[in-house]
């Protein structure tokens, strides 16, 4: 599973409000649907809006990584 992926799944299994986390994080509600909201729409965050999510939600990025090397 990708970063993204293991934190939609958080933000989800949290019942996190993308709303609030969009006005205190300011990334737009979109981007944040986009990535972590729609299933439809597999948008993938870029490592700053990830580092900003986390902060936000108090977490260590390093916990949403793949725990095994992914071989493409």
């Amino acid at each position: 599973m990708s970063v993204t992926k293991n934190l939609a799944k958080y933000t989800k299994e949290k019942a996190i409000n993308l709303s609030a986390m969009a006005r205190a994080t300011g990334i737009q509600y979109p981007v944040l649907y986009a990535s972590l909201g729609d299933k439809n729409r597999d948008r993938t965050l870029s490592v700053d809006e990830a580092i900003i999510i986390c902060k936000f939600l108090g977490v260590d990025p390093r916990e949403f990584a793949d725990k095994e090397p992914v071989v493409q």
